[in-house]
């Protein structure tokens, strides 16, 4: 459904409601782990709207559902860059003007990614980065760290990472 949403096949691309699937039958219906894979698709779904505080609350939805399962998503890696660039776009947003702790600690463990995996997710740090700059409103780093993040992505073949960096890049 999440495909089909981004392809335009529904008049509210952030209702996960359609085709494939009808929302509150598969909230109701589903094993918690694939609720965490609902709130991670929707967060994921409202921040390219640029529906952030959106985004943000489903975050805090999985972040919960995780807690009481004591069980995190598997999807780890590209979820905590995802949350880290939808906490960054909503503090654009809104204007507040410094890190939060979380978001710092998050920054960090996507560097450690980065030493893992530096093909998936260097250029996934660049985006972040470029976030922080925009953020503390170093425009002159911003643009370089963008410029960056596009490249990279676009030399790994993270063609959707690619056109999330151009946007992000023409949102500052």
């Amino acid at each position: 459904q999440t495909i089909l949403n981004l392809m335009g096949n529904s008049n509210n691309p952030l209702d996960l409601s359609g085709e494939f699937m009808i929302k509150s039958q598969f909230i109701e219906e589903c094993p918690k782990q694939m609720k965490s894979a609902f709130f991670i698709l929707s967060s994921w779904l409202a921040y390219l709207f640029g529906e952030y505080e959106l985004a943000s609350l489903a975050i805090s939805n999985r972040i919960g559902l995780e807690k009481s399962t004591h069980k995190k998503s598997g999807w780890s890696g590209i979820t905590l860059c995802y949350d880290c660039l939808i906490y960054l776009a909503f503090s654009i947003r809104t204007r507040e003007n410094g890190l939060t702790s979380e978001i710092s600690d998050m920054i960090e463990m996507v560097k450690k990614l980065v030493d893992c995996a530096p093909c998936n997710n260097h250029h996934r740090l660049l985006l972040i980065e470029a976030e922080v700059a925009h953020l503390k409103r170093e425009y002159d780093a911003a643009v370089e760290k963008y410029d960056l993040a596009i490249a990279g992505a676009k030399v790994y073949g993270f063609i959707h990472e690619q056109a999330v960096s151009n946007e992000r890049a023409g949102d500052f």
